[in-house]
Parts: C-alpha cells; sequence; structure tokens
C-alpha cells in the first residue's frame, strides 16, 4: 500500500506466486508456457497498467523456475 499525491492509501504494487504441483523438469512445453501465460492471464495485464505486477512461478519442489 502506498499514499498517493492526495494522502490517500491505494495499491503500489501486486507480487504474486505460482507453484505448480510437479517438479518442473517433469512438464512439457514449460519455456513455451512461462513465455506466453502472463500475456493470456486477464487480471495480470488488466491490473499492470495500472501498478507494479511481479509474477513468481515455482515448481512441486520449490525450486524458482521464473524470478520475477
Amino acid at each position: 500500500m502506498e499514499r498517493n499525491t492526495e494522502k490517500r492509501l491505494r495499491v503500489g504494487r501486486v507480487d504474486v506466486m505460482i507453484q505448480f504441483d510437479s517438479p518442473a523438469d517433469s512438464l512439457e512445453h514449460l519455456d513455451r508456457v512461462l513465455a506466453q501465460f502472463e500475456d493470456f492471464c486477464v487480471v495480470t495485464q488488466s491490473v499492470r497498467s495500472g501498478f507494479p505486477v511481479s509474477v513468481t512461478v515455482r515448481d512441486g519442489s520449490g525450486k524458482v523456475i521464473k524470478p520475477e
């Protein structure tokens, strides 16, 4: 949260963490999915025009496979 110029609270940024159930090496087409998925997310693309959104993706073992 942050305050705007009128001192009103606003969302300053959103940090999202997505975690798959499976290990990354067992997922087909993972590189292509990671390269495209944010473009197709209606919510992410809608709110990004108003404030920063960072997305981190982890696999089932907790390994970060897409840092933001």
